[in-house]
Formats: C-alpha cells, structure tokens, sequence
C-alpha cells in the first residue's frame, strides 16, 4: 500500500485530477506468536515430517508441527504460515486452509490434494512426470539469488496448468526440455494479504533421496566393486541394469538439494514479509559460509599422532579450539592402533577426535552381524582407550554399506550421532569433478525409506585421496563455489587417511583452507555444532511500528551462533538491541536476498527499520489545483521535491485514468530545464468528466 497525495482543481467542466505519489509505508502491526510457522505432518506420510529438519537446517526455528488430523479454523489461526506436508485432505480441512488464507494466511503446500487446486490458482492437467527435472525463475520473487540452472528431482509431480497463480519454477522432463507445467507456483488470495503456494512435488522426498540415493537400489552392487557401497545408491551404469545415474553428475557441481530447500526458505521469508520479518540463525559460527571437516582412517599403522602434531603446528599461536580457530581433525582407527591410551587423552584435551573405523573385512553385513561387530570392537576400541569419550561419529573401513540405513539405525542405538560413510568414489565414476554427489553441503539426519527421521547426521565425504581427485583443485574449487556468488555453502568432509604422518593432500587441504579464511575442524566439532544450533530457539515474535521483536534461547554449546534478519528493499536497519543494548551487526546478502547479522545470544531483541525513500511530495502543479477554466487538451505538468529523472518518466509511471479507471493514451515529455514530466492527452477530454493524473516515486512499499 502506498500513501496518497492529492491535488485537486475544478473547472466549468467538472474535470478532476488527482496526483498519486506513492511511497513506502510501514507494515500494519500483527500480535506476538510464539511460533509464527506451523507445519503440518501426516502420520501416513512420514516425510511430512522431514519439513522440521528443512527449517531446523534453513535455521527457521520458529516453528510448531503438528498432525493435519488435528487442524481447525481456530487452531490455525493463531499462525501466520504453515507448511502442508503431502497429505489427503477431508473437505471440512479444505474448507478451513481456504478460509484461513482468505483471512490471510500463508499457505505452501507439497504435492497438494487436488482438491487444494482451486485455492492454489491451478487447473489439474490429467498427467503426471516422474524423476523430472525444474528450472527456477531467477528474475524476480523468491526465485532471485537460486541457482540458474536446471535441477533435479526425485518423486512423482502432478501436472497442472495456471489458472491465477504465477510460476515461481517449471517443471523439466529432462535436463533440456521445458513443459507447459509449473514445478513451483504462487497466488495471492483475497482483499486480506493471504498467499497459496505450491511445490508440485514433495519437496522432503525428493531432498531425501537426492542426499541418500535411490531406495529401490539399496542393497544392490551395481559399480562391480565389492562390497555394497553408499555410490552404488546412485551408481546407474549397473551391468546387469543400466539406468541413469540417479545424480545427474552434468550437475554435480550444484548442492541441488540444498537450493530448493533455500528456494523453499525464500518464499517463506518473502511471503512472510508483508505481516512479519522473520528471523534466522546462519549455517555456521561466526557466519562462516564453508567449513572443512578433517578426517582420516587409520588401519593400525598409526600415522595419527603425527598427523596431529602437523595440525598443531600448523594452527595459530593460541588458536581457540571452541572458537574453530585452530585446525583439528578426527582420526578413525582400528582398535589395535598402535597409540597409548596416555596419547589418546592428550589430543582428545586438545580438541581432537579418536573415535571408532569398524571393521567389517570389507564385507557386507546384516542388521544381526553388523550389531555383532559393533559390540566386538567398540569394546576392544574402548579397552584400549579408556580415557576417551564415548564414540559420537563415525566412518565405516570400506564404506560398506550394505543397505539404506541399517548403519545409522545402529549407530543410532549406541549412540553416535554423526556418520561420515558416504563417499564420493570410485574414481572411474568421480572423473576429477569437484561436486557434491548427494545435493548437498549441509550435514542433516538421515531417513528411512519410508521418510521417518533418523538422530543421526549424515555428512557426506566430498573429498578423498582414492577418488582419483586433484588438490589443491578440488578443495578450491568446493570452496571458491562457497564464499563466492554461487552461495553453495556448505561442511566439506575430506578423508586424508591417517596411516601415514604425511599427506600431500591434507596439506592442500589446510593451506587452501586457511588462505580463504576457512575453519578446519574435527567431525565432533561439527556435531556439537549441529546440535547446539538446532537446540536454539525463536520465540515471541511480533512486529509493532517497523519494529521486529523476538527472544533468543541459545544453546550453550552454540558458540559464535549468527542470528539475521531480512531487510526488505528500499529498507534499512536504524537500531538493533539485544536486552535493550545497542549491539552490532553486518548485512550481507543471501540467495539474492539482504540481511542483518548479529550475534545470537539469549536474551529479547529488537530490530527497527524505516524506507530509505522519501515520500514523494507534489510542489507545483498545473494546471493548479481550484481553477474554474482548465483546458480540454491540458498540458499537465509537475515539479516535486526529489529530482526526476527523464529515464523514469514513462507510462509506467506517470499515467491518465478515465472516470472508469481506465488508462487514456496520452504524450510524455520531460521538460529538461526544470526537470519535470509532462503529460498530453492525445484527444480532447470529455465535458464534465473526472480524470485522474498519477506518478509513481521510487519508494515501494516492502513486499
């Protein structure tokens, strides 16, 4: 909405024009919600519930999720937004989301019911396409600041043409070639702000399966080499059934999980941005925007201690630990490791890892024998170092992985949070390409094959030294892609093995790393990191005369936690306090959209903003407002107190309006000596009519 100058003057004709300058006005205030996000589960569906760990992961912690079975008009009213995980719906529940958007709240549904069509602005086509690929509109809307280029995704989309929705993507049926469908759409819905949109598909399945593979390969050795590994989940040139790969390695070097779900937070934050500003914590401590994770297996040859003194010298001079200063890495032993346990004590003070490489033989194991080997040699590994913490990540010797999540189910059960065993090799399949072959960078939990989440991290192993990868042009490169405007942020696990004190790779790794700035840390630096994050909390969030006010309950082991807030366009930041205390902060851009950073410590917040665009303010006109003779054929012309430039002056933004609304053909010029528009109508203007001049100024209001 934008404020409303008028100068008015009459004649003998009864002619009426008004001059509109619209400016930038403030968001009308909305209650305090506890969680502004709701996100609605199906127990049939249990990727449903993959959205939390979306947001958890996108750091949008102000969220409540619960069942659809439960919902009602008065149950969603509390919530300004709420994501729709694929679920059947009953009319009333149609009914109730369509009402409540009327009222105007935000809607993204996943592979909505049909019966959610007409709300959503869509005209089911009758058809469907499977494992397709889509193409996001860059140019504008949330859309702005993702990826260019096509991406895949994993699934089944319905097919629907437009009808008063706009399309925030398109559905590809390959890499190349475009349909008449929607993969992504957006609607504004009634007189009150309220918003319907859509992923065509179930973006939570699609993210799943992109990170872990194809599930109807699981368990099948399709690369021919032994045993079962994580490639052979995307492996396609499988000699009894080849197939496609099942990631596109054209499109390896795009993290094309990671951009959708960072689609998906966009549209959250800008469909969110015309009641609230939501706020977000960053990836990374510190707002680091890459990581590198260090991580070698020793095979009892014991190159480990070695490795940890370079690393040692190799940091600064009172490198904080805690703060990622200093370079730390964590090495996966076998239990007969020739290191002391005295040894093991002595680095694990230091801020490094020693935890568990289970040892199958190389072969492929059952839930039965994998438990078996476990309880063998986690209790030989904890013998031998009874000094050390209990095992919280691990990597498996071989990378055996002998089906979809029998590994992290158990590792689950005996408490290790964070596996480090998929791996991008073998080097026949990797061919020196620097990529992300699981869609992502970002370390976030497992699920089964049926979407039910599992508490443990995945953190895929990027970077090896038997893929056949070149250093320092792989870490490079991952890196340069990080901090660079691609944005493909992300923790980048190397496995530097440990049998040996020296590794020509490792110290590629290193040097690239900290000549970018880049924190190298050990896998449990990372999992405390994830946890404590995720453990962090939004609460009260309200907006009040451009002001946003929150609570912050960080986690203790959230060091360096980044909180940010988007900025709208036009917009700046005037005072940020924390606890009524000015603080600090930075703004940075994100996926094509401004943001304020500061430190995300416990405590109330407040964030306020005004435009930086003036009203616009009418100082002359003519003809003048109250003459009794205007002219049929009138010049009309204006001056005003900003400068206009000639190259803004166009139908856009200087109209006519007949008495009905409707835009009448007129001349523009622009009178360079006082710097002012002008505006003919091309034909004479009717006797006792109204007419209605407008100009538009810059200023917007945020949207």
């Amino acid at each position: 909405m934008g404020l409303i100058k008028k100068h008015n003057w009459r004649t003998h004709l009864s002619s009426l024009f008004v001059l509109a300058g619209l400016c930038a006005c403030g968001f009308p205030a909305q209650a305090v919600s506890t969680h502004p996000i709701l996100v609605l589960t199906n127990a049939a569906n249990p990727f449903s519930q993959y959205y939390s760990e979306i947001l958890l992961t996108e750091g949008l912690n102000e969220f409540t999720q619960a069942n659809v079975s439960t919902i009602s008009y008065d149950s969603l009213a509390p919530y300004d937004m709420v994501i729709l995980g694929e679920s059947a719906l009953t009319p009333v529940q149609v009914n109730d989301l369509s009402d409540w958007v009327n009222a105007g709240g935000k809607l993204i549904a996943m592979r909505p019911d049909k019966q959610l069509a007409g709300l959503l602005g869509l005209t089911d086509a009758g058809s469907t396409l499977s494992e397709g690929y889509l193409l996001v509109n860059t140019a504008d809307g949330p859309g702005i600041g993702i990826v260019d280029q096509t991406m895949q995704f994993h699934g089944t989309a319905h097919r629907y043409t437009l009808s008063g929705a706009s399309s925030v993507a398109t559905l590809y049926s390959n890499a190349l070639s475009a349909t008449a469908n929607p993969a992504v759409t957006l609607r504004n819905v009634g007189p009150n702000g309220g918003q319907a949109a859509a992923f065509i598909f179930d973006l939570a399945r699609s993210i799943v399966f992109t990170r872990q593979g194809n599930p109807a390969w699981s368990g099948q050795e399709r690369d021919d080499i032994t045993p079962i590994r994580p490639d052979d989940l995307f492996y396609g040139a499988a000699r009894l059934d080849p197939q496609p790969d099942y990631v596109d390695l054209n499109k390896v070097a795009i993290p094309q999980a990671d951009e959708q779900q960072r689609l998906l937070a966009n549209m959250i934050l800008s469909m969110e941005s015309n009641r609230k500003l939501l706020p977000r914590f960053w990836y990374f401590p510190y707002g680091f925007k890459a990581v590198v994770v260090m991580t070698g297996d020793d095979h009892a040859t014991g190159g480990t201690a070695g490795r940890f003194d370079r690393y040692i010298a190799l940091s600064p001079a009172h490198a904080s630990v805690d703060d990622w200063q200093a370079i730390r890495s964590t090495s996966y032993l076998f239990p007969d490791t020739p290191l002391t346990d005295a040894q093991a004590a002595a680095y694990n003070a230091a801020g490094f890892e020693i935890s568990l490489h289970l040892n199958t033989g190389c072969a492929d194991y059952t839930p039965d024998s994998l438990h078996m080997l476990f309880t063998n040699q986690l209790g030989r590994f904890t013998n031998t170092f009874p000094s050390l913490p209990p095992v919280a990540t691990h990597r498996i010797h071989c990378v055996a992985w002998s089906s979809y999540t029998t590994l992290p189910e158990e590792e689950l059960r005996l408490g290790i949070r964070l596996d480090t065993s998929y791996y991008f090799w073998p080097p026949k399949w990797v061919l020196d390409r620097p990529g992300l072959f699981t869609g992502s960078g970002m370390p976030m939990r497992f699920a089964k094959t049926n979407g039910s989440l599992i508490d443990v991290y995945q953190a895929a192993t990027q970077m090896t030294d038997e893929s056949g990868q070149s250093f320092p042009y792989t870490v490079d490169t991952l890196l340069d892609r990080a901090l660079g405007p691609e944005g493909y942020y992300g923790a980048f696990v190397a496995n530097m093995h440990t049998d040996s004190v020296n590794s020509p790779e490792s110290d590629a790794i290193v040097n690239s790393a900290v000549n970018r700035g880049v924190p190298v840390i050990a896998a449990r630096q990372l999992l405390t990191w994830l946890d404590a994050r995720n453990d962090s909390t939004f609460d009260s969030v309200g907006w009040t005369n451009n002001t946003l006010s929150f609570t912050i309950t960080a986690s203790a082991g959230a060091r360096g936690l980044q909180g940010m807030v988007p900025i709208p366009v036009g917009y700046r930041v005037t005072n940020i306090a924390h606890d009524g205390n000015p603080i600090g902060c930075s703004l940075n851009k994100i996926k094509g959209m401004q943001y304020v950073f500061f430190p995300a410590l416990t405590g109330n917040y407040s964030i306020s903003i005004i435009s930086n665009v003036a009203p616009l303010n009418i100082t002359a006109i003519l003809p003048r407002a109250g003459v009794t003779d205007a002219n049929r054929a009138p010049d009309i012309s204006l001056t005003s107190s900003e400068v206009m430039s000639a190259s803004t002056v166009n139908p856009n933004t200087f109209v006519l309006l007949n008495a009905s609304g409707n835009v009448i053909s007129v001349l523009l010029s622009y009178i360079a000596s006082t710097l002012a528009p002008v505006l003919t109508p091309t034909f004479l203007l009717a006797p006792a009519t109204t007419y209605t001049a407008v100009v538009k100024s810059g200023g917007r209001s945020p949207r």
